[in-house]
């Protein structure tokens, strides 16, 4: 039996039954799934879990980590820790599987061996009704999105780096270390079976703005390092000092989430600064509340007159923008947490950030 893992988070649930509908029409109905909501809105987890009670096959766990970016690789992990069988597919709820795929899986199980296949791109005006698909375009070998893996080889190598955050590298990057692991890569191109339901393209653009999405510019590339890094030092194992595919459970979450506001950090560069590469190390254990607010300099100095301004040409770094726009804060504060593994909770609105932080 082969266990397919989903990762979500706030999609369209009319993508998820139209992906779930087709496993359900397999011909070799011998599959499981692993449905991991990783902190989708009440609303949606709601809704997608009413959709799931209608398929037997699908087991739903909810991950209470909406505060924190979209990570994938831990999504992954969670299915990876959940599935009871020895093979899993890393699926995606834009697929959508021919009705002889899972029989094909269970033919190219391998311990010895990792498989991705070729995806089919369908247009926007393709639908799915049961019919044979006709893609307008194919992946090539760099997607591994869709892939088949021995579990007790995941296991080995402490499952998908938890590292890359939001989107990009993650499956590139597991390929890469079960292959210095001593795995052998197959990618499946005899005909399509997967086809991705059409969406529109990623844009890099997102990440450059203030959003609740959580996320900060040029994450793909601060990805791409670490995957370089990787590949590099021909890493095997990650996630080495943490209990990778963790489930956040809801007591957890309540915890970061009530905790009241301490005080309150306005933008200007050296109050976020002092704050983050300083005033975090020295917090005590507990649960703390930082509120990010845009820096409004004081009203009483006159900027127009000639004395402040003689004063700040002789003082010429004051020539320098003191002060960080909140998407700037957002950036630091998101990196700093990140790249040190901080356990936290971060809400965004056009105004403030609330940072929720718990030390231990």
């Amino acid at each position: 039996m082969i266990t397919y893992i989903y990762p979500f988070r706030n999609r369209e649930v009319e993508r998820v039954k139209k992906s779930l509908d087709s496993l359900a029409e397999q011909n070799d109905k011998e599959l499981e799934v692993v449905f991991v909501d990783y902190g989708s809105t009440p609303e949606t987890a709601s809704e997608v879990q009413r959709l799931l009670l209608k398929y037997s096959f699908v087991k739903y766990i909810y991950s209470y980590s909406n505060g924190k970016p979209w990570n994938r690789s831990k999504a992954l992990n969670i299915g990876i820790k959940q599935a009871q069988t020895d093979y899993v597919l890393s699926a995606d709820i834009d697929m959508i599987f021919h009705s002889s795929f899972n029989g094909l899986l269970k033919r190219l199980t391998d311990p010895n061996k990792v498989t991705f296949f070729k995806v089919g791109y369908l247009s926007k005006n393709e639908t799915y009704d049961k019919k044979e698909l006709v893609p307008e375009s194919y992946s090539n070998q760099r997607a591994k999105g869709i892939s088949l893996y021995p579990n007790e080889a995941l296991f080995a190598i402490n499952g998908f780096d938890e590292f890359f955050n939001c989107w990009g590298s993650e499956d590139e990057d597991v390929i890469s270390r079960l292959i210095f692991s001593g795995l052998e890569m197959n990618f499946y191109n005899e005909n399509t079976l997967v086809y991705h339901q059409y969406h529109k393209p990623f844009k890099e653009l997102k990440h450059k703005l203030l959003s609740k999405e959580l996320s900060y510019n040029q994450v793909r590339f601060h990805n791409d390092k670490k995957r370089k890094l990787n590949e590099n030092a021909k890493t095997i194992k990650v996630n080495l000092d943490k209990n990778w595919g963790e489930i956040i459970d809801e007591e957890h979450y309540n915890t970061l989430v009530n905790t009241p506001v301490s005080r309150t950090i306005t933008s200007y560069k050296t109050d976020v600064d002092f704050f983050l590469f300083y005033e975090l190390k020295t917090l005590n254990k507990g649960t703390w509340c930082f509120k990010f607010v845009e820096f409004v300099p004081d009203k009483n100095i006159n900027f127009k007159s000639v004395l402040y301004r003689l004063w700040t040409i002789r003082n010429s770094d004051l020539k320098i923008k003191e002060e960080y726009s909140l998407k700037e804060v957002n950036d630091l504060v998101l990196k700093f947490l990140l790249y040190n593994d901080l356990d936290f909770h971060l809400l965004v609105d056009s105004a403030s950030l609330e940072l929720r932080i718990n030390i231990v």
